[in-house]
């Protein structure tokens, strides 16, 4: 089984906008609303992906009951914790070709509610195989939840796929059990690393993670870089991906869709570049797709085999 925790969850809703997005007067939208967070969608594309797949996290108040509502609509294995405060709601607004959003920052978790979902979490991990780990964690909840969370799954035996930046990355590469996996973007690993690097010069980019040494014991760290694509250090080995150039509908949740490919294929056992490719194809389809959290199948044939997979 695969366990996908989402920590601070939301009401995603998008407003699609036919025209310019007019500033001061009446903008009129079709919303389209989906019980979202980081780790729900990737849980969704795990799902279309015929995974055995389990959402944790926190929920609370009417929203958080309006997210499981929409979870089970969705046909989404869910078993969260519930909290007191109001689950949060995050707007998107697509307009030619640009995307504004507004993120609410979500509930204050207190500690007895966090203890009671670490609890629930301790249980679920013990039936994993993998556990994804993504996005933001709620006010009250301190920077090395993650670390804890991956100490515990990784004493179950399950490999740990974090996704997150900052303080929270920080703590989690700090720790003694360290996440089978981490996905920070270009200029997320500079922050972390105090500099700037050129997507092309991978030797550099290598080199600085190898020095640091924070990520040692981290078996797959993976770089997203944007249009030059991704390349991943996998142990002694490098791997360059570059997905193809598409038409992008909606950007929204397809890190974590990169996220759900990513765990499909360590769960299967399959080979670097097949995980790659399989993360870069997820990652792409949902782009392309208006909904979030969502893979157009029909065009799964032909992103697959456009993306392309390089050992350096």
């Amino acid at each position: 089984m695969i366990l996908t925790v989402t920590m601070n969850p939301s009401i995603d809703t998008a407003y699609h906008l036919d025209g310019p997005l007019v500033i001061d007067d009446v903008n009129r939208v079709a919303p389209i609303k989906t019980a979202g967070g980081k780790g729900l969608n990737v849980t969704r594309v795990l799902g279309q992906l015929g995974d055995d797949v389990m959402a944790t996290g926190l929920l609370g108040g009417k929203m958080g009951e309006f997210l499981a509502d929409r979870m089970d609509e969705d046909g989404v294995k869910h078993d969260f914790a519930r909290i007191a405060g109001e689950s949060r709601v995050c707007i998107a607004v697509l307009h030619e070709g640009n995307q504004t959003e507004f993120l609410e920052s979500g509930p204050e978790v207190g500690a007895d509610e966090l203890e009671g979902f670490v609890e629930k979490f301790r249980e679920l991990a013990e039936k994993a195989d993998v556990v994804t780990m993504s996005g933001s964690l709620p006010r009250g909840v301190d920077a090395g939840c993650y670390a804890r969370l991956a100490q515990i799954a990784s004493e179950a035996g399950a490999k740990v796929l974090l996704d997150t930046s900052g303080a929270s990355l920080d703590a989690a590469l700090a720790a003694k059990e360290k996440p089978y996996l981490v996905k920070p973007n270009l200029s997320e690993l500079g922050a972390l690393l105090g500099r700037t690097f050129d997507p092309d010069d991978i030797e550099a980019l290598k080199a600085a993670i190898d020095e640091d040494g924070r990520f040692d014991g981290v078996v797959w760290v993976v770089v997203s870089m944007g249009d030059a694509g991704s390349v991943a250090f996998v142990g002694d080995e490098v791997y360059r991906a570059k997905a193809p150039r598409i038409e992008c509908v909606n950007a929204t949740g397809s890190g974590d869709s990169t996220i759900a490919g990513f765990a499909h294929g360590i769960t299967a056992a399959a080979e670097p570049a097949e995980v790659l490719r399989l993360g870069n194809t997820c990652g792409t389809l949902n782009a392309m797709d208006p909904k979030t959290g969502h893979l157009p199948m029909d065009k799964w044939n032909d992103v697959y085999e456009a993306v392309e997979v390089t050992k350096l």
